[in-house]
């Protein structure tokens, strides 16, 4: 009678750890939504925005499972001291074009991980004294950390369009190496935020980094800077020379010393070169399509 209880327990217990390693979240219990909320108020994201979020995954017959999947990757931002609010943007983003929640989820790891690798490159820089004095004379007022997070979340999307970690280093150390009394803090926001959006964007990325690089020191600010992909796609198709070239015209009126005004003009109305219409100096015209020795 021993044996054969013995016999009952042991595949009972058997029993029990297949189901418990096949089945366990089931046996000891799903996170609830209540417990997420906990966690997330306990990692400082606010209240106001989750209940905005889940109004929105409501509104859009998203189930409760759903809505946990866009706040998990949100508390773990917040936990790591990263930019949570990338996640609410992109979530919001993708449903305000009806992307099902299957298809946003994959999308907010890439940003959760790319904002990691971005913040371990901007908080080596932000530690240097000089960018410190940086952001403290700006104009705008920016708290110290609020610059970081605004910093962040524009090398990930950098990162994102496969702007190469080296070169957006380079880009930094370079400013605070460089002549910044001419930089200002959304001056550089800027800048890095248009990497990705200039000419050939990846392609030519170390390019259009001494481009933006150069624009801030002589005195573009953020305005001026988020003008530049629209002129310089402008500038391509009114003057029909290949983007490495439109590039290298710019970098030559800067060089000159042109205002960013007159020089955005010069761009809008194909003027590569920063004179009249037709002037394009040497080194670049022979680059326009259908001279010789052009494309």
């Amino acid at each position: 009678m021993n044996t054969t209880y013995r016999h009952v327990r042991k595949a009972a217990l058997s029993l029990g750890l297949a189901l418990v390693l096949l089945f366990p979240v089931q046996l000891f219990g799903q996170e609830t939504l209540t417990e997420l909320l906990e966690q997330a108020n306990e990692s400082g994201i606010e209240p106001d925005r989750i209940t905005e979020v889940q109004n929105r995954v409501d509104s859009r017959g998203l189930s409760e499972d759903e809505f946990m999947a866009v706040l998990r990757p949100a508390i773990e931002m917040a936990g790591d001291n990263l930019p949570y609010e990338m996640i609410f943007e992109k979530v919001l983003e993708g449903l305000s074009k009806g992307i099902p929640v299957q298809r946003i989820t994959p999308i907010l790891s890439s940003i959760r991980d790319n904002a990691s690798r971005s913040a371990r490159l901007v908080d080596r820089w932000i530690e240097k004294p000089e960018v410190g004095q940086f952001v403290e004379r700006g104009e705008e007022r920016m708290q110290q950390g609020q610059f970081r997070n605004e910093m962040i979340k524009a090398g990930s999307k950098a990162m994102m369009q496969n702007i190469d970690e080296e070169i957006l280093s380079e880009t930094l150390n370079s400013i605070s190496a460089g002549n910044m009394d001419r930089v200002k803090p959304s001056g550089l926001l800027a800048a890095m935020n248009i990497l990705s959006d200039l000419s050939n964007g990846a392609v030519a990325a170390s390019e259009n980094a001494r481009i933006v690089l150069k624009a801030l020191q002589s005195g573009f600010e953020a305005g001026d800077i988020q003008k530049l992909p629209a002129a310089m796609n402008m500038a391509q198709r009114r003057s029909q020379l290949p983007a490495e070239a439109v590039g290298k015209g710019l970098m030559q009126q800067l060089e000159r010393g042109l205002p960013s005004e007159r020089i955005l003009q010069n761009m809008f109305n194909g003027e590569i070169g920063g004179g009249p219409p037709g002037n394009v100096p040497g080194g670049i015209k022979n680059n326009r399509p259908g001279r010789p020795g052009g494309n």
